[in-house]
């Protein structure tokens, strides 16, 4: 094999070969790098940089908003309720999908779901102690909330991939 490839270096066309190799190289990194060529594999995805940041702040950017209204929409006004606490729990329910969204391996398999609906609801009571945050129906609320979002940030992505 060394042999060959000895002679193939050594033969009069190889310089040729050599720059059409290397002119190929540079027109597909050239291509990938203005994202008119795609390369997606199970490893090494080359040329959608550009799309993929795109996607992701649109789904931080709902997160955000999402749970800036959630925190505002469960304002709790009587003498016990903390506004910097509640704003600090929001923003940390907020980092969590923040995770999910840049692990990037969102989807509505029923599991999954049942998984994050789980994390949520264990955050929450793990930074409160109130009893209306406890009850079933307000579990059920993050439940459907949780799935919401997700379905939300999965729309999100299909609509930036077309």
């Amino acid at each position: 094999m060394w042999e060959q490839i000895g002679r193939m270096l050594t033969s009069p066309n190889a310089t040729i070969i050599l720059t059409f190799c290397m002119f190929v190289v540079i027109v597909g990194w050239i291509l990938a790098k203005s994202g008119l060529l795609n390369v997606h594999t199970e490893s090494v995805t080359i040329g959608a940089a550009n799309a993929e940041r795109e996607i992701i702040r649109q789904q931080v950017e709902f997160a955000r908003l999402h749970f800036e209204a959630l925190e505002a929409q469960l304002d709790f006004k009587d003498d016990d309720y903390d506004e910097w606490r509640g704003k600090y729990v929001a923003e940390r329910l907020y980092d969590e999908v923040v995770d999910w969204i840049t692990f990037n391996h969102l989807n509505m398999s029923s599991a999954y779901i049942e998984v994050k609906q789980e994390k949520i609801i264990v955050l929450l009571h793990s930074l409160t102690d109130r009893d209306e945050l406890r009850t079933p129906e307000f579990e059920q609320f993050l439940r459907d909330d949780t799935r919401e979002t997700i379905e939300k940030l999965i729309q999100i992505r299909n609509v930036y991939k077309k």
